[in-house]
């Protein structure tokens, strides 16, 4: 086997892991290494791609057990990556393997690991991570262990901002492992401010884990998950769940719509009593009997969407198999659904049509019965799912930003709402200055609306650590007080009860 074809044997979603390609390249790691490293590269750079291979997952691994020092500073630029991106290229790794990722490759840099720590734009548990990862030094004798105790009191002391946080607890649990005894009233005192998370662990627990003494069977625990890395064992999860016949794909669309058709069509058989007109229709269509087949004298016919001789609106199907999704609770199908129909809905409408609130729209888009609710529908729950997946969030933000652009004539309200939504879909993605850009101009267009300055300066401070972001609570009070100057809907937004809340928000 050539390192070219041992490369390549990475690539595939397979559930056999390729142990000769791996002992090919760790044999020649001179060779390999950079090749490795820019797959590392390429991924940190283009999380969302399409088609992204497990090649991404060997060498992320590869390098650890390798102690590759030139990998350290790509796993610091995944942790400090949106939340969502981080969840899409290495889910639970953040937590599971990372701290050894970063002990192993980190090659004496203390500094990166606490600059890491203590950013407060960076992840929670990427925070974390990296504390964990200073623990591993001092198990390893790398770090000094008065050092690394010294550092946990002085978090919990000063460094950490005074917000709850998993960093907090994270500390709290080092302090605990290294027995730092005089860290107990500074922790304490984080349990009765709410910093702390007794779900987690209790106070009287971390009391108790002062008090024991730490055993040789505990430490060797320790140094054996740091020291015994392998790459075989820790894709054998992976592994396991992927096909050894193809590659990992989402579930196919028109699937989807068969199967919303097909459930209608059961639920919906005529039963000999009496339709009511605003019932389905008991054809499977999804819309209202009385916009349907009411004055058909005969059984209606089913529909059948994969027949090309019916003649049939597919934005409507596609638009209809969304609510029904959504009525059985699968929010992830119903946003699949319905980024389906909005791409049917452009090549339908005509171009002359400006405002989604037209009757034409109405007419043309029956499932939903009113086409400008429909579209607030799909805002509200792409706001709703926002952190759960990075394609709904790549779609939905293409969706509200082509219905911006697609209506120009829609009512302020509507357009306001969309550029709110888009605002938080950029946010998820990290593109913060796009966002605030963005929110920045709704204040610019629409000054006595209170809406821009609310959802701006809830970004600069309740929602900021939703994002990623710094606070800035001066620049948030700021925005509210333009807010209650300029606005005329001041209480529909709570500009006074938010102020108040942002009042104990000053570290």
């Amino acid at each position: 086997m050539t390192i070219e074809k041992a490369l390549d044997a990475l690539t595939p979603y397979r559930s056999e892991i390729p142990t000769e390609a791996l002992n090919l390249i760790r044999s020649n790691w001179t060779e390999t290494e950079a090749r490795l490293l820019s797959v590392l590269d390429r991924g940190i750079a283009n999380p969302l791609e399409d088609g992204q291979s497990a090649q991404f997952l060997y060498a992320l691994y590869l390098c650890a057990e390798m102690k590759c020092e030139a990998a350290f500073e790509r796993y610091i630029s995944i942790c400090r990556l949106p939340t969502l991106l981080i969840d899409v290229l290495i889910g639970d790794i953040l937590t599971e393997c990372l701290p050894e990722m970063l002990t192993r490759t980190c090659g004496g840099r203390i500094e990166p690991l606490k600059d890491l720590v203590e950013d407060d734009s960076v992840y929670e548990f990427a925070r974390s991570a990296g504390l964990y990862s200073l623990h591993n030094l001092v198990v390893t004798g790398a770090l000094a262990h008065g050092e690394l105790g010294n550092y946990c009191l002085d978090l919990l002391a000063f460094r950490l901002r005074k917000r709850p946080c998993h960093v907090w607890d994270a500390t709290i649990t080092i302090a605990g492992k290294l027995r730092v005894a005089e860290a107990l009233s500074v922790i304490e005192a984080a349990y009765q401010r709410g910093l702390a998370d007794p779900g987690m662990q209790s106070f009287a627990s971390v009391e108790r884990g002062m008090a024991q003494p730490l055993s040789e069977e505990q430490l060797r625990e320790w140094r054996g998950k740091i020291e015994i890395f392998n790459t075989e064992n820790e894709m054998y999860f992976f592994a396991r769940n992927w096909s050894a016949e193809e590659e990992f794909s989402r579930e196919d669309s028109a699937t989807l719509l068969l199967e919303a058709q097909t459930a209608r069509r059961q639920r919906q058989q005529p039963t000999g009593s009496k339709i009511g007109r605003n019932e389905p229709c008991p054809c499977g269509s999804g819309k209202k009997y009385k916009k349907c087949c009411i004055d058909q004298p005969f059984t209606p016919k089913v529909l059948d969407t994969f027949n090309d001789a019916i003649p049939l609106n597919l934005a409507d199907e596609w638009i209809g198999a969304g609510y029904y999704f959504l009525e059985q609770e699968w929010s992830y199908k119903a946003l699949t659904c319905w980024y389906r129909g909005w791409q049917e809905v452009k090549n339908i409408l005509p171009a002359t049509i400006r405002n989604p609130g037209t009757e034409e729209c109405d007419r043309l888009f029956p499932s939903c019965e009113i086409f400008s609710n429909w579209l607030v529908d799909y805002q509200s729950l792409l706001e709703e799912n926002m952190t759960h997946d990075a394609v709904v969030v790549q779609n939905g933000l293409f969706f509200c930003q082509e219905v911006v652009e697609r209506f120009s004539e829609m009512r302020c309200l509507l357009a306001t709402n969309f550029a709110e939504t888009t605002a938080y879909l950029l946010l998820a993605l990290g593109k913060s200055e796009q966002a605030f850009s963005l929110l920045e101009r709704m204040i610019e267009q629409y000054p006595d609306t209170a809406q821009g300055y609310a959802v701006l300066a809830a970004t600069l401070s309740l929602d900021a650590q939703r994002f990623n972001l710094i606070p800035d609570i001066d620049r948030a009070q700021q925005l509210l007080q333009n807010a209650q100057q300029n606005a005329s809907d001041c209480e529909s937004w709570d500009i006074s009860v938010r102020l108040e809340d942002l009042k104990g928000w000053q570290s």
